[in-house]
C-alpha cells in the first residue's frame, strides 16, 4: 500500500487531493500500460521501429497527463450538476445536520460527477479531520471553482452565526446564479460553434481563386461544414443546462437531430428541390411535435407548484413530484429522496424555491431561443454571401483564358446550397434544446436556393 501510494504521488496523483475512484482508476491504468506495452511494442517493430520507440513514450505521458485530465473532467461536472446539487441541499438546510455530512448523503443519489468529490470529502473525513475542517479543503482543492467557492460562502455564513433560513436563502440564491452563468455560457458557445461554420463556409470561397488555377483546396474545405456542424451542435446539446425545458428521451432528439443531416442527403442524392420539401414537411411534424411537449412541460411546472403546497401541509406528494420528474429528473429525484429521510419540514418551502429556479431556468431558456434567432439569421445569410461571392468569381474566370473551367464555381454554388441547412444547426439547438426545429435550416436553405436561382 505505501509502495503505491508512493508511485501514484511520483505520478502527481495524491489520494487526498483525487480522491478513492481516481485512485482505483490510475491503478487500472498503470496495469493496462504494463500489460499492453509490451505487446505494442512488438505490434509497431513490424511497421516501423520509430514509432515502436514512441509508444512506450506516448504511454508515460498519458498518465503524467491523467491527473490533470481527471480534476478537469471532475471539476467541469460538479459545475455543471450544482444546481441539481443545490437543490438537494436545500430540503436538508433547516435540519442541523453539518453542512459535510449533508454531502455525504448525497453520495448515493446519483450525481454523476458530484460524487467523486464528495467520496473525497468521505475520505479526508476518515483521516480522521472533523467535518469543517474537512469541508474547508474539500472547498479549497476542488477543481470545480463554483462548488468550492459555494461551500465557503457557506462556511463562513454559518461560522458568522446565520440562521437556518438564510443558509437556505444564500443556498438558493447560488443555484439561481449558477444556473444563469450556465445558460450564459451555452449561448456563448453556440455563437462560437456559429462563428466557427460560417468561418468555414467563408473559407471556402476565400481560396477558391486556387481552383481556377487547378488546385483542389477549396473542394476539400467543403466538407468541413459537414464535421464542423454536427460535432458542435451534439456538443452543445450534451453541454445544455439541465433545466428550464422538458427532458426528452435519446430517440426523440435523435430523431429531431437527424433531420437536417437528412435533408443534406436527400440535396445530393435527389435534388434541391426534394430536400427543402423534406425539410417543409418535418417542420410540421416537429411543431406538433413542440406543442405537445408545451402541454406536458406546463402541466408539469403546475404539478411542482401543487407539490409545493402540499408539502407545506406536511404531506409528501410522490405522485405529483413523479408528474413532474420531466421537467428536471435529476433534482426532483433527489428532492424526492433527501425528503423521504429529512422529512417534509423544509420540504414545502424548498419544492417553493425549486417552482422558482424553474420559472428562472425557463426565463433564460427563452432568451436564449431569442438570441438564436439572430444566430440563425447570421448563419444563413453566409451561404448566400458566399454564392454571390462565388458567381463574381465565375464571371472573372470567363474573361481570363488559361483559368480553370467556370463550371467548377457553378458546382461548387450548389454544394455549399445542398449543405446550408447544416449552416443553421447550431442556432436550431439554441433554440430549443433537444427538440430541434427544422425552422432554422428550412429558412437558409431557401435562402440559398432563391438567391442561386437568381444568379
Amino acid at each position: 500500500m505505501a509502495a503505491r501510494k508512493a508511485i501514484f504521488e511520483r505520478l502527481g496523483w495524491d489520494p487526498e487531493l483525487y480522491g478513492p475512484e481516481a485512485t482505483r482508476f490510475l491503478t487500472l491504468a498503470i496495469g493496462a500500460v504494463l500489460v499492453s506495452s509490451p505487446v505494442l511494442v512488438a505490434f509497431f517493430l513490424f511497421i516501423s521501429p520509430r514509432l515502436a520507440l514512441l509508444v512506450p513514450l506516448v504511454l508515460i505521458f498519458g498518465l503524467l497527463a491523467a491527473p490533470k485530465v481527471w480534476r478537469s473532467m471532475v471539476g467541469r461536472g460538479v459545475d455543471r450538476e450544482l444546481p441539481t446539487l443545490l437543490s438537494y441541499l436545500v430540503v436538508y438546510s433547516k435540519s442541523p445536520m453539518h453542512m459535510a455530512d449533508l454531502l455525504l448523503r448525497a453520495e448515493g443519489e446519483g450525481f454523476r460527477w458530484s460524487r467523486y468529490e464528495i467520496s473525497r470529502l468521505r475520505l479526508l473525513m476518515n483521516l480522521g479531520r472533523d467535518p469543517t475542517t474537512a469541508l474547508k479543503m474539500l472547498a479549497d482543492t476542488t477543481p470545480a471553482s463554483k462548488f468550492g467557492e459555494i461551500m465557503r460562502d457557506y462556511i463562513n455564513a454559518q461560522t458568522m452565526g446565520a440562521s437556518r433560513t438564510q443558509l437556505s436563502l444564500l443556498l438558493f440564491k447560488r443555484a439561481v446564479e449558477t444556473l444563469g452563468e450556465q445558460w450564459r455560457g451555452h449561448v456563448e458557445f453556440g455563437k462560437v460553434v456559429a462563428e466557427a461554420i460560417v468561418a468555414a463556409v467563408v473559407s471556402v470561397v476565400a481560396i477558391t481563386p486556387l481552383s481556377l488555377l487547378g488546385g483542389s483546396a477549396p473542394m476539400t474545405l467543403l466538407v468541413l461544414p459537414l464535421l464542423v456542424a454536427p460535432a458542435g451542435a451534439l456538443v452543445m446539446l450534451m453541454t445544455r443546462p439541465s433545466m428550464g425545458e422538458l427532458r426528452l428521451g435519446y430517440l426523440e432528439a435523435l430523431a429531431t437531430f437527424s433531420v437536417p443531416l437528412i435533408a443534406v442527403a436527400i440535396n445530393f442524392k435527389l435534388s434541391l428541390v426534394a430536400g427543402l420539401a423534406f425539410l417543409l414537411g418535418m417542420v410540421v411534424v416537429v411543431e406538433i411535435m413542440n406543442v405537445g411537449y408545451g402541454r406536458l412541460s406546463e402541466r408539469a411546472l403546475r404539478e411542482l407548484r401543487l407539490a409545493s403546497e402540499e408539502a407545506r401541509l406536511g404531506y409528501l406528494p410522490e405522485e405529483r413530484l413523479m408528474r413532474a420528474e420531466r421537467l428536471a429528473p435529476e433534482v426532483i429525484r433527489a428532492v424526492t429522496s433527501a425528503a423521504k429521510v429529512a422529512g417534509t419540514s423544509g420540504l414545502g418551502e424548498a419544492l417553493t424555491q425549486l417552482y422558482s429556479l424553474m420559472e428562472e431556468a425557463r426565463r433564460q431558456a427563452r432568451s436564449a431561443s431569442m438570441q438564436a434567432s439572430v444566430l440563425a439569421i447570421i448563419a444563413s445569410l453566409s451561404v448566400p454571401i458566399a454564392i454571390y461571392s462565388l458567381s463574381l468569381l465565375g464571371e472573372a474566370a470567363a474573361s481570363m483564358p488559361g483559368t480553370g473551367s467556370p463550371e467548377l464555381l457553378e458546382e461548387m454554388s450548389r454544394l455549399i446550397v445542398s449543405m446550408s441547412p447544416l449552416v443553421a444547426l447550431p442556432a436550431s439547438v439554441l433554440q430549443r434544446g433537444w427538440l430541434l426545429s427544422p425552422v432554422y435550416p428550412l429558412i437558409s436553405q431557401g435562402i440559398a436556393m432563391l438567391v442561386l436561382d437568381l444568379i
